[in-house]
């Protein structure tokens, strides 16, 4: 992924056809940018030199304008040059070079986004050689780098996060200064719109993937519907957390294999398996596929058995007119940073749309607590964290154009 920070004379260039005129150039890299969907960039800290300079020019080319008038012309040109570029903010970390503050800011602002930066300032070039690129070899530039990025990484975490970047930004600063960081604002607006999303009456956020599936077989056990000893039917290639969160419940784990053609559950082998002491079936979603849902939840109406979903790889995946998370009676979500919606560090949910047990979840993962120093249940500390709530709502809005993305990408390979 190659990310292009614009220094101001670049812009400046061609958007005026006088100096478009004289370094041509500049003009040619910014349509080669538009061209092959690169990424582009203006540093908040140019902004305001942008419209300075471009009021002093119109100010001088036209100086029978009125103050009033030449404000708007350079206010309407700023507005029309911003809108084809994101902004890259300025961190606060940063490091001033005295000797030229102006381009201390510029590098750091590339630096932070991973861009970099175009520009003709000779001393730009000569101070910041790896930072910085001519326009006039900017093509050459881009193909060298695609040439270099021959090993495609399995799942560039970097590059997908980055993407983000000002919007987590303005989360991050949400929190900061909301003052509140545990089961705040955030977590709850991340619960309704997950909720909503995934088409539930309830989310409940708890610190990752494990301890939803945990807290959900744990949440039945303290309601009555599951009982130390109880069978639970997985699938026997499923990830280890599955049968953690089974054994971790005085519970017993029966593994069923999987059907060779989609590597889920075979619905074909679950009846064999139920016993007498058979409670609950906890199908995986792998790969971001749906189990055949109808099926199972047939069987579990037959020998009255509880399906939780275990929907860690299938965020937005649906089964039919439905979203995983949806299908069963509960279901257990990972925001692990690998996942379709990944947190920037660990993180989890359940869905359901029963009252009952989104209730004891809700206490579980709070110390066993709904009001403070009141504690129902021998809980446990899993609570989805306001940072990573606040971060995954920004990533939850363009989930599905990513999913579609990752769809594109695989049909490509195929």
């Amino acid at each position: 992924m190659i990310r292009v920070l614009f220094d101001i004379n670049i812009i400046l260039d061609f958007t005026s056809e006088k100096r478009d005129k004289l370094f041509p150039y500049s003009g040619k890299a910014y349509k080669f940018c538009k061209d092959n969907n690169i990424e582009m960039f203006v540093s908040s800290s140019s902004i305001d030199n942008i419209f300075y300079i471009k009021y002093k020019q119109i100010k001088n080319d036209f100086p029978e304008l009125k103050v009033k008038d030449v404000m708007y012309i350079a206010k309407n040109f700023l507005q029309e040059v911003i809108s084809n570029f994101k902004i890259a903010k300025t961190p606060s970390y940063i490091e001033i070079d005295y000797d030229d503050i102006e381009d201390s800011l510029l590098i750091a602002s590339a630096k932070a986004i991973d861009a970099v930066v175009l520009t003709r300032d000779i001393d730009l070039l000569k101070k910041y050689p790896d930072e910085t690129v001519h326009p006039n070899s900017f093509i050459e530039f881009v193909e060298k780098t695609k040439k270099q990025q021959k090993t495609v990484p399995f799942l560039d975490l970097k590059s997908i996060n980055i993407s983000y970047a000002s919007q987590f930004e303005k989360a991050f600063d949400g929190v900061l200064k909301s003052g509140w960081f545990i089961l705040g604002e955030q977590v709850k607006k991340f619960e309704e719109e997950f909720a909503a999303y995934c088409g539930t009456k309830y989310c409940i956020g708890v610190a990752n993937g494990l301890d939803a599936l945990t807290l959900i077989l744990r949440a039945y056990k303290e309601m009555g519907t599951l009982q130390d000893g109880d069978e639970v039917i997985v699938p026997a290639n499923t990830y280890i957390a599955t049968i953690l969160a089974i054994s971790q419940n005085n519970l017993q784990p029966v593994l069923v294999e999987p059907d060779i053609n989609t590597y889920l559950i075979d619905t074909k082998l679950i009846e064999r398996h139920i016993t007498p002491k058979t409670k609950a079936i906890m199908p995986v979603y792998l790969y971001g596929q749906t189990c055949d849902i109808d099926k199972i939840n047939t069987i579990a109406r037959k020998y009255n058995l509880t399906v939780i979903e275990d929907s860690a790889q299938a965020h937005g995946a649906y089964y039919k007119n439905k979203r995983a998370g949806n299908l069963g009676d509960a279901s257990g979500f990972s925001f692990y940073p690998g996942k379709n919606l990944g947190a920037l560090g660990d993180g989890g949910a359940v869905t359901t749309n029963d009252d009952e047990l989104a209730e004891a979840i809700r206490a579980l993962r709070n110390y066993g607590s709904h009001k403070k120093y009141v504690n129902k249940y021998k809980g446990v500390n899993s609570r989805l964290d306001e940072l990573q709530a606040a971060l995954l709502r920004v990533k939850l809005r363009r989930l599905d154009e990513d999913n579609e993305k990752r769809r594109k990408i695989a049909n490509y390979y195929f």
